[in-house]
């Protein structure tokens, strides 16, 4: 049994690794915190309402206390902090590159290559086990990608593009789980919280019909009780 939702990238799993090792390393210091603290109040309660006991400082235990914060925090930055930025850094070349565009409150949705834009789609598909990088914009505000299952957020801000490299490793639908789906991170205006995109990862063949279907110009149903609607065939 796992507290986290469910994990459906590969390089989600870098960030639940990072979850679990700070987790790992707070646990001593909360522990020590709260065994002082509890020392504390037993040792020098206040007897005497008018004064209470007088007690010395330890330079022992303070520089002890500062050394052992410095290594924590020389710990965190080389792991996860660097090892992890770089195992999210070199990613392959992608399999699938797709546009997308945040726009008060939804997302449109664009394959390079193809003389389509999806306006607003009402799901969008991805394959299982291939490599999709999202090159993602904004036309109004700053918007963000985040998908739950897939761990990783980037900013959509006006006028810039960011990407961010996803690897689906699970199959699943919004339907069946609420964490597939694209929902935007960033506060955006009053339709922030109803801006979001269902998420369906699919087999490869069943990916590449459903975009076959899309390049025809007619959407198409994938038999989960849903369909991709309001596609503009202009670039």
């Amino acid at each position: 049994y796992s507290l986290l939702p469910v994990l459906a990238s590969e390089q989600g799993s870098e960030v639940d690794n990072a979850f679990e090792t700070l987790f790992l390393y707070a646990m001593p210091v909360f522990m020590l915190v709260i065994a002082v603290l509890i020392y504390g109040v037993a040792r020098w309660r206040v007897k005497d309402p008018e004064r209470g006991d007088d007690f010395d400082n330890s330079h022992v235990f303070s520089w002890t206390w500062f050394g052992v914060s410095v290594g924590l925090a020389s710990l965190v930055l080389i792991t996860p902090g660097l090892t992890g930025f770089l195992a999210l850094r070199d990613q392959p070349p992608p399999d699938v590159v797709i546009d997308l565009t945040g726009v008060q409150w939804h997302w449109d949705v664009a394959f390079p290559g193809m003389d389509m834009v999806m306006e607003a789609p009402a799901e969008l598909l991805l394959p299982k086990d291939k490599v999709v990088r999202f090159n993602i914009t904004s036309v109004d505000v700053i918007h963000s990608f985040w998908v739950p299952a897939f761990r990783l957020k980037q900013d959509a801000n006006p006028g810039e593009i960011n990407s961010v490299t996803i690897t689906p490793t699970e199959l699943g639908a919004f339907e069946e789980n609420p964490v597939f789906r694209l929902q935007c991170a960033e506060l955006c205006g009053t339709g922030h919280a109803r801006m979001f995109l269902p998420i369906r990862v699919v087999e490869p063949a069943e990916f590449e019909a459903w975009l076959a279907g899309m390049g025809d110009g007619g959407g198409m149903d994938m038999g989960g009780g849903s369909t991709t609607t309001s596609m503009d065939m202009t670039t």
